[in-house]
């Protein structure tokens, strides 16, 4: 697999939201998600403080690690 971070966005980021506000009410706890060209992802972070940062990730590694997060989260629950 070539580096995924080598690989330009085949589209925009869409914001999943979810969680914590901010003093006006408006959602801040976001992970926004877009695919990459020739397959994978970039995950960033909507606040400002995480603007311009990504992770990337291989379809493989983010089914696995959303498959890990929710068997951990239900196994708390």
């Amino acid at each position: 697999m070539s580096d995924l971070y080598e690989r330009e966005l085949s589209g925009e980021f869409a914001a999943l939201c979810g969680g914590g506000t901010d003093n006006d009410g408006n959602m801040e706890s976001c992970i926004s998600l877009a695919e990459l060209r020739g397959g994978g992802y970039a995950l960033g972070d909507t606040k400002p403080e995480g603007a311009g940062r990504e992770l990337r990730m291989s379809a493989d590694e983010i089914t696995a690690f959303a498959r890990g997060w929710i068997a951990k989260v239900d196994a708390a629950g």
